[in-house]
């Protein structure tokens, strides 16, 4: 029953007053009209629910009743004792309202009890009394959901709608009565060419061929006169690009209820290809059934003999155009090796009549090989006869790969199966055996054959059998890995073992049986015993050691005797018990030995600590103490036992070597510091010897005497750069302050070069030069190519130094999966045993002493520490009289990105830039190396700006605005970093190329200096060479060469000329690598007076020295080896 206002209850009436109501016809007035009010809200067809200031009901319409689906007694109860769950944010919705707020939702969703869900409209506002004060709320609510719904799905079809127009497979339109476009997908602007906006502009009359409009217009005006309801044809379009395309056209009429007609529905489809492939589909019907037997990867033809016509799937997987695979050149790309049993197939094919079929490997366009099956069939003339070949090529690449990877696979599993001491069995959910190793085999003095098959009851006694049995079965229904003691017999032995059986599953989880693994431990078993008997002589061995053996409760505190500690502190029992022992430790080593101890308790781990103990003579002495716990069975700790070791001469040596060591590092240091700062030092003279040395070099108006001058200047100046080079590189490696600066290079490239290098000095020597590379060996690497580099030079001109016969072996293979091995194996005289490990000191140069004739004694000493900082060692192995070897393994890992290693032709001495005046900015505080850069650079064309500081350089680069910038380092007021950084930091000149030029040693500085943005570092004592080749990468330059004659060795006078001894030619390559010209000259003039055969060479050879003509002699000498 709905709920009513009543006279009777003046709490539930709206608006009532406190004192009695009376009868006068006022008040009966009121009753009638609070009687129609509750009739209206009864048959509302809303929920409607009226409450007082307490949230208590006075008025709920029929429709909330049923909404919420309450009884009719909730009149004067509160809404929060109906609904206890009534949340928060309800709660001050209700308390905003009854402050005055109008609150309502257009669309809410309602989770239901029972977990569905409805869209409900309300609104909650406040009702007045009649003095206008706010008596209580007013709930109207009113479910939605049916509406919601609908309009769900009618947005849905209206998105499926869309989706489908706009995703169709074909065309579809509406067109206007007049022809007008209304309404296109996208296919259909796919198909005729136009944008859609360029479309809708224009009408079907537009795009329409000529020779199908009055077809097509015949039929629209059929649609409007109602004599046909729909009408297909197959018309042509003209294409946006003016080519034709074929259509195939479904038009209907849309029309009002009225039968008025609205417009066209058009729906079409692209037939251009199948018009053309009607008549192709024809022809080659009878010769594309029989494809269709054969697979459709690779598809080919062929006459009797193999030849093909064309195979253009065969060319677009293999990349060989149409001339080369045509008649039998398909059989290039077959794998050499497939080649004969691929013809061989085909002849007994051909012969008998039958399917052709053979797997053979095709390499593809990338280079691959890949596994294929080729299969043909043959097609018969009438006669019986072969007509032609149709066939397929499959790609079983990737089967054949997992049939390799299987048999590995099964290898693998039998390796490990018998790998192992233990006996491992597998068996079925019957228990059958299903594999096995020899292990189990031979235990029961089997094979592997008479047990796989068979149960336990066919193979060990009853009794067993029934027990192992019951075990496998517990084990397949529990699925639980259980591992126990057991006693097996092979009638011979009895044997205790520990046995672990597991399910054995499938990929999806189920029990396919068991796995069985059983080691014997008899052995073990024994030596348990053995250790409970040595457990009392061990208690002894504790009383006879010199140790201090002590034991201590969980935590840390004597509860026992302890005689030894007692017998060497002087402690009595009562002073030692609980933490006394910590009386004895020295007072500087207390707090530290606590923490240790507390740190061991708490982590449960190995306490151990060195300490100082007090003896009872006063004497504090060194102890190691080492102390392990035991541990309860719930991993709490019981107890703990240890010793302490004396070990106070031993700490005695590591002080007096501690302070050593100390010592030594401060004069390592000092050592360090003086020769670099000696480096530095020399290398600033040299740059202006070396430097004015290449400026009168390239001089032309020095006579021949005086440019032989400039050359000794020249040579023993890089002499001595060399030797310094040297000794740094030792002295660097020593105080560990050399980086590895790997890049990525081109390995096979950069190892050509360097047997390249020592091929020609090999062969003046008459010594047989092998290079052998591996061809796995990665293409790029990441490596210091600069120290690989000199590492291998140094170990194969040592190999060609010491070798008068026989050959020297230059070797890069891998020495495992991860590891390069470089090798190098000559026939020379040999290193005696006992100095193979003094070749690697400084300064050692074991060996012949007449060959002992230049350098310091310093490249094997500087090739091993370069090694070990590769993580490796340079190996050795030599007997006397019949050669050595030398050999490294390095982790060289294999780099993506790589520049291929180059050397730029020689094309004589650079005199000019082509087009162009750079402007370089010179910054050095020393007048001489501004001077040389300024000399090198003027002549050929450069506009040079000097400055003496960083301070002058920043004033000169706004000033002089260069291209490029030259900088040294350390400078008064500005230094070189500074200047860098302040340049990177100017919008104006950041991205100007800077050069740092400095004689710094210290490898910190060069990468500090390319840190804060120098583009590249030219050491000091500066090469031209050098200096030519950053200019023309940074500033993009074309040089000007001078003129020169390149030396032809195919001229007649070179035919007629004799070369002297192989000695000689020795000697002249190692003065042309060494740049010694004036030495080249004499080596001349020496063979000229050995034979007069040998005038000629030696003319030539004068000839070419004097113009400096390095490459040419070098030419030459080759030529003539």
């Amino acid at each position: 029953m709905s709920q009513r206002f009543s006279s009777e209850n003046p709490q539930t009436n709206v608006g009532a007053k406190t004192g009695v109501i009376g009868n006068n016809q006022a008040q009966i007035a009121l009753c009638e009209s609070a009687a129609y009010l509750q009739e209206a809200i009864d048959y509302a067809p809303v929920a409607i629910a009226i409450f007082d200031r307490e949230m208590r009901y006075l008025s709920v319409s029929r429709k909330w009743l049923e909404e919420y689906h309450l009884s009719d007694d909730i009149i004067g109860r509160s809404h929060y004792e109906i609904f206890p769950d009534i949340t928060p944010e309800w709660k001050q919705i209700h308390q905003q309202c009854l402050a005055g707020a109008i609150t309502q939702r257009d669309e809410d969703p309602y989770p239901r009890a029972d977990g569905s869900m409805e869209w409900v409209s309300w609104s909650i506002r406040p009702w007045h009394t009649p003095n206008d004060e706010i008596g209580g709320i007013t709930l109207l609510s009113e479910n939605i959901t049916q509406r919601k719904q609908a309009e769900l799905v009618l947005q849905e079809r209206e998105e499926q709608f869309r989706l489908t127009f706009e995703q169709a497979a074909i065309g579809i339109c509406h067109v206007s009565l007049d022809g007008c476009w209304l309404l296109v997908n996208q296919r259909f602007c796919d198909i005729v060419g136009y944008e859609r906006e360029e479309i809708l502009a224009l009408t079907f009359q537009d795009i329409t061929h000529p020779d199908d409009l009055d077809t097509d217009l015949e039929y629209v005006q059929q649609l409007l006169q109602g004599i046909i309801p729909r009408y297909s044809m197959e018309k042509r379009y003209i294409h946006k690009n003016g080519s034709i395309v074929w259509i195939n056209l479904d038009v209907s009429l849309l029309r009002k209820v009225s039968g008025e007609p609205v417009y066209f529905i058009s729906t079409l489809q692209d037939i251009g290809e199948r018009k053309q492939a009607q008549i192709a589909l024809q022809q080659s019907e009878e010769r594309y059934r029989s494809l269709i037997a054969a697979t459709s990867q690779i598809v080919w033809t062929a006459d009797t003999e193999g030849r093909s016509p064309d195979m253009p799937s065969m060319r677009a997987y293999t990349g060989l155009t149409e001339s080369e695979i045509i008649n039998l050149g398909w059989l290039n790309a077959i794998h050499p090796e497939d080649r004969e049993k691929t013809t061989q197939a085909w002849m007994q094919a051909v012969q008998t009549t039958s399917l052709y079929e053979v797997e053979y490997r095709i390499r593809g366009a990338d280079g691959n090989y890949r596994y294929f099956q080729g299969r043909g069939v043959p097609i018969l003339n009438e006669n019986g006869t072969i007509r032609e070949w149709v066939g397929t090529c499959t790609d079983i690449h990737d089967r054949k790969q997992a049939e390799e990877a299987l048999k590995e696979s099964n290898i693998l599993l039998r390796s490990i199966l018998e790998s192992t001491p233990d006996i491992i069995v597998v068996k079925d959910r019957e228990g059958r055996y299903v594999a096995l190793n020899s292990n189990t085999a031979n235990f029961l003095g089997k094979t592997i054959e008479d047990i796989l098959g068979k149960d336990d009851s066919e193979v060990f006694p009853p009794e067993i059998a029934r027990e192992m049995m019951a075990k496998d079965r517990q084990i397949i229904s529990t699925g639980i890995t259980e591992a126990y003691e057991e006693y097996l017999s092979n009638g011979v032995t009895n044997c205790t073992f520990i046995t672990t059986k597991a399910p054995w599953r499938d990929a999806a989880g189920n029990i396919l049986g068991i796995v069985a693994t059983t080691r014997d431990i008899s052995d073990r078993k024994q030596a348990e015993l053995a250790l409970q008997k040595s457990e009392e002589r061990f208690r002894s061995l504790i009383e006879a050691t010199s140790q201090i053996v002590w034991s201590t409760d969980a935590e840390g505190a004597f509860v026992t005797d302890q005689p030894q500690w007692r017998a060497f502190t002087g402690q009595t029992v009562e002073e030692l018990w609980g933490w006394g022992w910590l009386n004895t430790v020295h007072p500087e080593d207390k707090a530290d030995t606590t923490e240790v101890w507390l740190a061991a308790l708490a982590n449960r781990t190995v306490y151990e600590a060195d300490l100082r103990i007090q003896r009872d003579d006063g004497e504090y002495r060194y102890f190691n103490a080492r102390g392990v716990p035991i541990l309860n069975a719930d991993s709490t700790i019981r107890e703990w036992v240890g010793a302490n070791t004396d070990i106070t001469e031993r700490k005695q040596a590591e002080i007096a070597l501690a302070k050593a060591k100390e010592a030594a590092e401060a004069a390592s240091y000092a050592k360090s510091e003086f020769l670099a700062n000696m480096s530095h030092e020399l290398r600033t003279p040299l740059n202006g010897i070396l430097g004015y040395a290449q400026i009168l070099q390239r001089s032309k108006h020095l006579q021949e005497e005086e440019r032989s001058r400039v050359d000794v200047i020249y040579q023993c100046g890089s002499h001595l750069l060399t030797l310094i080079n040297d000794i740094l590189d030792l002295s660097k490696i020593e105080a560990q302050k050399v980086e590895l600066m790997p890049s990525d290079f081109h390995l096979p490239a950069f190892l050509q070069g360097v047997a390249e290098m020592c091929r020609i000095r090999a062969e003046l020597k008459n010594i047989n030069f092998q290079y052998q590379l591996a061809s796995e060996l990665p293409i790029g690497i990441r490596a210091d190519e600069k120290r690989l580099r000199q590492v291998l030079i140094n170990l194969l001109s040592n190999a060609i130094k010491f070798t008068d016969a026989g050959s020297v072996t230059f070797t890069i293979s891998y020495a495992c999966e991860e590891k390069i091995r470089f090798e190098i194996r000559d026939t020379g005289i040999g290193v005696p045993q006992d100095k193979l490990q003094a070749i690697f000191q400084p300064f050692e140069q074991a060996g012949d002493s007449r060959r002992q004739t230049e350098g310091t004694g310093l490249g094997l000493a500087i090739s091993q520490r370069i090694v070990e900082l590769m993580d490796s060692t340079i190996h050795v192995q030599s007997e006397m009289g019949v050669g050595s070897i030398f050999w490294f393994d390095v982790n060289l890992p294999e780099a993506d990105e790589w520049v291929k290693t180059s050397q730029a032709d020689d094309k004589g001495q650079i005199i000019g830039i082509k087009d162009w005046h750079p402007k370089v900015l010179v910054v050095d505080d020393k007048w001489a190396n501004r001077s040389v850069i300024a000399n090198l650079l003027i002549p050929i064309g450069f506009e040079i700006a000097e400055a003496i500081d960083g301070q002058e350089g920043w004033e000169k680069v706004w000033e002089f605005q260069p291209d490029l910038v030259l900088t040294d380092l350390l400078m008064p007021k500005l230094d070189g970093f500074a200047l860098i950084k302040r340049i990177r930091e100017s919008d104006a000149f950041k991205d100007i190329a800077i050069i740092v030029s400095s004689a710094s040693v210290f490898e910190t500085d060069q990468h500090r200096s390319l840190e804060v943005g120098g583009n590249d570092f030219l050491p000091k004592p500066v090469q031209a060479i050098d200096l030519f080749q950053k200019l023309r990468k940074y500033l993009h330059l074309e040089w000007v060469y001078e003129e020169k004659k390149v030396l032809s060795l195919s001229e007649p006078e070179n035919s007629e000329l004799v070369a002297p001894p192989p000695a000689e030619m020795e000697t002249l390559y190692e003065l042309v690598m060494k740049g010694n010209f004036k030495g080249i000259i004499k080596q001349a003039a020496l063979i000229a007076e050995m034979d007069e055969r040998y005038i000629q060479f030696a003319q030539k050879l004068h000839q070419l020295a004097k113009g400096f003509q390095d490459q040419d002699i070098l030419a030459l000498i080759q030529h003539y080896k």
